[in-house]
């Protein structure tokens, strides 16, 4: 909603808020967590993907789905991930998916953890439906290598375990989304907002990463 602002002079109307703008200001986070058939994301297709959308560290909404990648997902995969092709059988497609990805993450920042894999997966199967997906980025992982020099390892399992969360069905989309949040919310309490939030990568260069 546009702000009416006096000035000494005349009257300026300011302009709403950008999308990224508005996200930042409201620290409005989309956490999730993508699952596909090869550890390339190039490459990979995506078989399961879960969504929570934040207000800061309120939860407002979640939403998590099983997606058929049209191909068969190798034995490693299965072995990792639990996710058998059986399981994917009446799955839905992608682009039967791809709507509500877009309008859960839509004026929010995508938190992941590697969050570079997750957007890469997600952008190349958005363009298989001829759609783009561009959204500013918070990677969990690189924002523990700036808090938390002192840890030795940086995978989600081994931050979660500093910081006591928990985390079963590790390697499962809705898991590691919930696990991520947590991680997230961490951060903020134990860290502060202006910490947090001076580590989002605005869409302009999250597309080039």
């Amino acid at each position: 909603m546009a702000t009416t602002v006096l000035r000494p002079i005349a009257m300026a109307t300011r302009p709403p808020a950008l999308p990224y703008d508005a996200a930042m200001e409201r620290m409005r986070f989309a956490v999730l967590d993508v699952e596909t058939t090869e550890g390339d994301p190039t490459r990979g297709r995506v078989m399961e993907v879960a969504v929570l959308a934040l207000n800061g560290s309120d939860e407002r909404l979640r939403w998590d789905s099983l997606v058929h990648p049209r191909c068969r997902v190798p034995r490693f995969m299965q072995r990792l991930t639990g996710i058998e092709n059986g399981m994917l059988r009446d799955a839905p497609y992608f682009n039967e998916t791809v709507r509500t990805i877009e309008t859960l993450t839509q004026d929010r920042i995508v938190v992941a953890h590697n969050v570079r894999f997750d957007m890469t997966a997600l952008a190349h199967e958005f363009a298989r439906t001829g759609l783009v997906f561009e959204r500013a980025t918070l990677c969990t992982e690189r924002l523990g290598r700036r808090l938390l020099p002192h840890v030795e390892h940086f995978n989600l399992g081994s931050l979660c375990r500093y910081f006591g969360i928990p985390l079963v069905g590790a390697h499962r989309a809705l898991a590691d989304a919930e696990a991520t949040a947590s991680l997230l919310k961490m951060y903020l309490e134990h860290f502060g907002a202006d910490a947090v939030m001076s580590s989002v990568v605005p869409i302009t260069r999250a597309i080039r990463a």
